[in-house]
């Protein structure tokens, strides 16, 4: 992917150097600000460029992760602006603020044990147990004197574990490492922080992700009390017919049949659906876009359904979208958030 001829021409655009508008994609998603207000389509976004050409000054730009960050000064103000691009390096969306020097989002990368919690989502809790998002909002008020709210890049369902959730929020002037040394001696031994890092102020843990990726443990062997938590107990057939199976999900496909939420937008994309053996245990990987409410345990109740009775197709049922035909959720034990991409 190409990004440069697109940005580059961007910039010559908003120094009324360059007159064609080639460099949006098809599919531009908005021009918004950091908290996912949409304000303009491409065409408004262009006619709010030109009406303020002859005003802009000292354009810029820097890279930050999978985008690109400009800069440009107007009436006496900076502008920030991520500029984030399609598949063919057009440019599909603008993210942009009045620029505030010295203002920076911190992140957090943490590993959790879900089993533990209600869940990753700050809500009600039940049976006396708090949220994964609740109990690190408080050991930020513990360590700051002040309640910040965070952002955070996937939100886990009751019993589900990570290794590598992200968070984010605002921040003025704590350096990371301090926020990762005091988080860690604030925060219970089932939640670890394992990184820290500053990010533009634009920057939003859960807006700006490219890819997840999770994976679900099936432990073949014999049931074991102390493991009941972290994998999911279950005999399976044929690993090659589940292999194959799941080659079907690779791709951009409408995933409906395979939540039991509503969704405006059913459409993702999945780069990775694979499996391997791992001593007695089979080891599902999954690596989208982004995914639907319990997709992942659908799928894998599904497969697991389909090598249980040896009858039925995986690709009927996503072909379907209907997810009557998806009844078998597979228990949230075996689930871990590995990963996420910006």
């Amino acid at each position: 992917m190409y990004i440069h001829s697109s940005i580059d021409n961007f910039v010559y655009f908003l120094k009324g150097e360059h007159t064609k508008e080639d460099f949006f994609s098809s599919d531009f998603k908005g021009l918004r600000t950091k908290d996912k207000t949409i304000l303009e389509s491409s065409a408004l976004a262009l006619s709010y460029y030109k009406r303020i050409l002859k005003d802009i000054s000292n354009i810029r730009y820097e890279n930050e992760d999978s985008h690109i960050l400009l800069f440009y000064d107007l009436n006496s103000l900076t502008h920030i602006v991520k500029v984030r691009f399609d598949g063919k390096g057009k440019i599909n969306s603008l993210v942009e603020e009045i620029y505030l020097k010295d203002y920076h989002t911190m992140v957090l990368v943490l590993s959790y044990d879900g089993s533990l919690f209600y869940g990753a989502q700050k809500q009600s809790t039940d049976k006396g147990l708090s949220t994964i998002q609740e109990t690190i909002e408080k050991a930020i008020t513990t360590m700051t004197g002040f309640d910040i709210p965070i952002i955070m890049s996937s939100r886990t369902d009751r019993g589900v574990h990570a290794l590598g959730q992200v968070i984010s929020f605002d921040s003025h002037s704590i350096p990371p490492e301090k926020y990762k040394y005091a988080l860690n001696n604030i925060l219970p031994p089932s939640i670890r922080i394992k990184d820290a890092y500053n990010r533009s102020q634009l920057f939003n843990a859960r807006y700006d992700v490219i890819k997840k990726t999770y994976q679900y443990i099936v432990d073949m062997g014999e049931y074991d009390l102390f493991k009941r938590n972290y994998c999911f107990f279950h005999k399976v057939n044929n690993i090659s017919k589940i292999r194959e199976e799941l080659k079907c999900l690779i791709g951009t496909h409408d995933f409906s049949a395979f939540s039991k939420g509503h969704k405006d937008n059913s459409i993702r994309t999945m780069y990775d659906a694979s499996i391997h053996l791992s001593e007695n245990k089979l080891v599902f990987t999954f690596t989208s876009s982004g995914f639907l409410h319990n997709m992942i345990r659908l799928i894998v109740g599904s497969v697991l359904e389909i090598d249980k009775k040896g009858v039925g197709s995986l690709k009927a049922i996503l072909d379907s979208k209907d997810n009557n035909l998806t009844p078998h959720l597979a228990p949230p034990e075996g689930l871990y958030l590995m990963s996420i991409s910006y």
